[in-house]
């Protein structure tokens, strides 16, 4: 019981963490945004508009100023990761505004007050469908264990299909495959399908420490431990958002 409590638990936590915008790194303890690679150090005060701020409101104005708030960042992964419909994502824009359902009617095309009321009763009838889901799938996955758990990649790796669905089983059989024994990541060869390249960049990516920037020298000496060619990798972990690069390419982070 105990067990699925805690289960429960983190799954609460990690819905409250989408609704603010960021998390909290269980590894380093910083605030982490959920859609870019800032973050903030609890342990420092941040400046924030002439004055000083603690970790938590730098990361709220943050995500604020930069994302246009939690509500909008997350509208803005568009329908395939939100699985809302256009007419859907306008009627929540016009509630978190705060409009009437006479004036989201009107913004709507000119439908009735009615079948305002009716997607807003749809839209709560999914929510408290998906907590059930959600709860269900934290069960699922505790009492699974860790092999059939599936591998967690970055929110926004441009690869949400099939090739992502892969299970710590399965990745640590790819890894023994086509990694050196050894705590540090090193390839005895390259593979071919993509499924496979994803594992290993993860792993690769544990290179890197995060809430660390790096330059592009650095980036290449870790990475030149790794593979003869050490620049199609850094090419891959940046195009699948392992790693994040300033547009100058003055600066490297693990995401």
């Amino acid at each position: 019981m105990k067990a699925n409590e805690d289960t429960l638990r983190r799954s609460i936590e990690e819905i409250e963490d989408l609704a603010r915008g960021w998390r909290r790194d269980r590894e380093s303890g910083l605030l982490r945004c959920l859609h870019c690679s800032a973050s903030f150090d609890v342990e420092l005060f941040h400046a924030l508009g002439g004055l000083f701020a603690t970790a938590e409101r730098a990361a709220r104005e943050h995500v604020g100023a930069q994302h246009g708030g939690a509500f909008e960042a997350l509208l803005a992964l568009g329908r395939e990761r939100t699985g809302l419909t256009e007419i859907q994502e306008g009627l929540l824009r016009s509630f978190h505004a705060g409009r009437p359902d006479r004036e989201a009617a009107r913004e709507g095309g000119g439908r009735s007050e009615s079948t305002i009321r009716n997607h807003r009763f749809q839209l709560r009838r999914r929510e408290a469908e998906a907590k059930i889901l959600v709860a269900l799938m934290s069960l699922l996955s505790r009492e699974e264990g860790d092999s059939r758990r599936l591998v967690d990649y970055p929110a926004d790796l441009p690869t949400p299909d099939d090739r992502i669905n892969v299970t710590e089983a399965e990745a640590a059989s790819i890894e023994a495959r086509y990694l050196r024994p050894g705590s540090r990541p090193e390839l005895a060869s390259w593979p071919k399908k993509q499924k496979e390249k994803l594992v290993l960049l993860r792993r690769i990516a544990e290179r890197f420490e995060r809430g660390r920037g790096y330059t592009e020298p650095e980036v290449n000496v870790l990475l030149q431990a790794v593979w003869d060619d050490h620049v199609t990798i850094r090419r891959y972990l940046i195009e699948y958002r392992f790693l994040e690069r300033e547009p100058d390419g003055s600066e490297y982070r693990r995401r």
